[in-house]
């Protein structure tokens, strides 16, 4: 028995050593791997939480800062013997947003003072490449009220641009107004204000302050929810840049992190002057001001390189809560920031305690008009189309591009002055009493005929209660004003002269199965009148009557080469402007009578530059090409300027017009537009009046139009007075009598000058009145004169000796 229970104990005891073993193996194994498995996704894990910040926070600085694109109006260029005294020239630099260096003593980038009699100015940089960038110092002098020397350091200038101002800002969505400085153009004392204000120990930290984030989680323990974060300069860039405003400690230690990698990766300066762009100052009207750039234009209305201690004293101050330290909306608590941010100063003894102590005694000029969007916003709009028609520019909106326009600023302002005065007027006047519903518009155009410029633009008399455009886009019946293209056709086909008689009777054509009957606008004829008086008084029966000896298809192709693009259909009310054109094309037609025959290409823009100031391409504008001979077009001006002297443009005599203009007004059927375009060899303007849904009015193109041209003319008058038309080679200036339209004789009772083509001047003389013929100025080769001695010779020598000084005609 005993042996039995020995052999069955032994096998148990092995069966069991190696089960046990089994079993103490298989536990080594799998937890070794678990724990390597643990470690590896551990560092998978924080290397993918961490790789997207150090990602992150690899972009900061790799692109340029996002501005608004900007639209700039033509610069004033001031030459010596400018008119202009240093009175004239300070308002000149006060309108751009210069400050007088007497306040501060400093003469820095956008300031000017007074010395010894001259104007000293630091010129901002201009916002384009080119040899002249700006931020030079100029030196002014003046003598018998112009502008006798303009020095830069040791070298005299013959004329010099002040800065080109700001028309327009082209927004995003999020409407952030930014103006990028660099930190070497800024005030050491702004830094010093911020540093004070915001994180004192921003040069000694690596992103985060233990202080800070101590005093922070104290805070928000005793209130139970997130109220501090005890962020420092770089955390709060790390929160405007990447973050949201949420006040979580999930969004709290992804900002630390970032904030830390940022410190890593780039250098104090590059972070603080990151912050001065981005950081968010509060609101103008509609826009966010982000950067110390913007809040310094929006505020005080300067650069942020002017901005003394004060004034820094107060942004930095802001910075906490832009929203209720505000000193537009709360001056009181601003100022009481603002002295909080100077005792910061004071404590870190960064500025001394006597300087402090006058600075807080010190008020604040604030600037007195908020941020605009747009000064001229139909001008605007419309030169954003150019920019995408022209240079391929997709949006604008955020992308820093800057434009240049030709746009004159004070042109503008005259020209929506004149707008709006003249719709009131006429609302109060003429058209007082109607009940319509919507309002009188307007529109105006203003030209260079020379160049093409667009120099002041309205295309409505409120941009924000009706964005259409009406200088591009209103499609008008052109009435009257079509009338002069009818008679340049008929002075180049040889097919009259301004002497040449015409029938004022009444007429029947018949057209397309009916009889069209022309009549004038009084109702009345004249019987026998000459070319000259039927377009200075827009008769427009004997204008029918020349419009069908000469041809519609003539007159079509002649309104073709002028700048009318739309439809024009051959009936005979042609002749009297029976189509629709749109004032941009009447402007064109005008412009080219102005420049005497060549059609000029208007244009807003003159060139764009990307956010890199490179030069973006585009098509370039057209060169003027002659449509129409010289001495056509000369012929037209002159018979023009008899409207304003006798026929339907002598309202602008009354209101101040003198110089030698050219002008012709328009009235369409049932008085629905009215219009007056009128002009110089160097400016062309044109003006619409009517209703949007094509109402009838009581109005017309003298009661309406030209009162608002005159008023517009009379305010951007050069100083030397409108430039009068040059007589070309092909014209020849001659005495008719009015009676029989030919060569005016000493026996003639009366005489009148008249211009003719040289191969179309009368050869007869008066068959009424004999006598001498009388030549007071040109003639052909081929007439010979009689000597003779007269009275009348002294005259004819005064007269002679009047063309040699001035061969424009009066």
């Amino acid at each position: 028995m005993a042996t039995r229970r020995s052999t069955t104990k032994a096998p148990r005891q092995q069966a069991r050593r190696p089960q046990v073993s089994r079993r103490r193996q298989g536990k080594k194994r799998p937890w070794g791997r678990i724990l390597a498995l643990l470690l590896l996704i551990t560092g998978a894990v924080l290397a993918a939480l961490i790789w997207p910040f150090w990602q992150l926070s690899g972009q900061f600085g790799t692109e340029a800062a996002k501005q608004p694109s900007r639209l700039y109006g033509r610069p004033k260029v001031i030459q010596t013997g400018t008119s202009l005294t240093a009175d004239e020239l300070v308002g000149e630099l006060q309108t751009l947003g210069y400050s007088d260096a007497a306040a501060s003593g400093r003469l820095i980038p956008g300031s000017y003072r007074r010395a010894d009699g001259r104007l000293e100015v630091f010129r901002r940089r201009l916002p384009i490449p080119g040899a002249d960038r700006g931020q030079d110092r100029l030196r002014f002098s003046f003598r018998a009220g112009a502008v006798s020397l303009i020095e830069n350091a040791d070298t005299t200038l013959r004329s010099v641009a002040l800065d080109p101002p700001l028309i327009a800002s082209y927004y995003g969505p999020e409407l952030r107004e930014r103006r990028p400085i660099g930190l070497d153009e800024l005030p050491e004392e702004l830094i010093m204000c911020v540093l004070a204000a915001e994180d004192a120990y921003f040069l000694e930290h690596s992103g985060l302050s233990l202080i800070g984030i101590l005093r922070a989680a104290w805070v928000n323990f005793r209130a139970k929810e997130v109220r501090q974060g005890g962020s420092t300069l770089t955390q709060q860039l790390v929160k405007n840049l990447y973050l949201t405003h949420q006040r979580t400690y999930i969004r709290k230690l992804r900002e630390m992190v970032l904030a830390l990698f940022l410190e890593m990766r780039f250098d104090k300066r590059a972070i603080l002057q990151a912050y001065l762009n981005e950081i968010y100052w509060g609101r103008s009207g509609s826009i966010d001001l982000m950067g110390v750039g913007a809040a310094a234009h929006a505020y005080f209305g300067k650069h942020a390189a002017q901005l003394d201690l004060a004034e820094s004293a107060l942004l930095a101050g802001m910075i906490q809560s832009p929203a209720t330290l505000s000193p537009l909306i709360h001056p009181e608590a601003a100022m009481a920031r603002r002295d909080f941010v100077l005792g910061r100063l004071a404590q870190l003894k960064w500025v001394s305690t006597d300087r402090l102590e006058r600075v807080s005694q010190q008020k604040m000029m604030l600037a007195n008009e908020p941020l605009v969007t747009r000064k001229a916003p139909f001008f605007a709009a419309a030169a954003e189309t150019e920019a995408r028609r022209r240079f391929g520019v997709t949006s604008l909106d955020d992308a820093g591009y800057v434009l240049l326009s030709t746009l004159s600023v004070d042109d503008q302002k005259w020209a929506e002055e004149a707008i709006g005065w003249g719709v009131v007027a006429l609302e109060k006047g003429w058209e007082k009493g109607r009940t319509h519903g919507a309002p009188l518009e307007a529109s105006l155009i203003s030209v260079d005929p020379r160049t093409g410029d667009v120099l002041a633009y309205v295309g409505g008399r409120n941009f924000g209660r009706s964005q259409f455009d009406r200088v591009v886009n209103a499609r008008r019946q052109a009435g009257s004003v079509f009338k002069p293209i009818v008679y340049a056709a008929a002075f180049a086909d040889h097919k009259a002269t301004p002497a040449t008689f015409l029938q004022d009777s009444p007429l029947a054509v018949p057209s397309d199965g009916r009889t069209w009957r022309p009549r004038n606008s009084d109702g009345k004829y004249r019987g026998r009148i000459t070319t000259r008086t039927a377009l200075e008084k827009s008769l427009n029966v004997p204008t029918a009557r020349l419009a069908l000896d000469v041809g519609l298809d003539r007159i079509i192709g002649l309104a073709r080469d002028l700048g009318i693009e739309g439809p024009i259909a051959p009936y005979p009310a042609l002749a009297l402007g029976a189509m629709d054109v749109s004032p941009l094309e009447m402007a064109t037609v005008y412009a080219t009578f102005a420049s005497g025959g060549m059609k000029p290409s208007l244009h807003r823009l003159t060139q764009v530059f990307d956010r890199r100031s490179q030069e973006v391409a585009g098509t370039p504008i057209d060169p003027p090409r002659r449509v129409l001979d010289e001495g056509t077009a000369f012929v037209v001006s002159n018979v023009l300027q008899g409207v304003l002297d006798r026929g339907t443009g002598r309202g602008a005599r009354e209101q101040g017009i003198e110089d030698p203009l050219a002008g012709k007004s328009g009235t369409t059927n049932s008085r629905r537009d009215s219009w007056f375009a009128g002009y110089s060899p160097d400016r062309i303007t044109l003006v619409w009046v009517g209703y949007d849904d094509n109402s009838t009015t009581r109005l017309s193109g003298a009661r309406a139009a030209l009162p608002i041209w005159s008023r517009f003319t009379h305010r951007v008058r050069p100083a030397g007075g409108y430039a009068n038309f040059e007589i070309p080679d092909s014209v020849v200036i001659a005495l008719v009598d009015p009676t029989t339209g030919a060569l005016a004789t000493d026996r003639c009772p009366k005489w009148q000058e008249e211009a003719f083509l040289a191969s179309f001047v009368p050869r007869g003389l008066c068959p009424i009145h004999n006598g001498f013929r009388a030549r007071p100025m040109d003639q052909p080769d081929d007439v010979q004169v009689e000597p003779q001695k007269h009275p009348f010779k002294r005259w004819l020598k005064m007269l002679n000796e009047r063309r040699k000084k001035n061969r424009g005609v009066t």
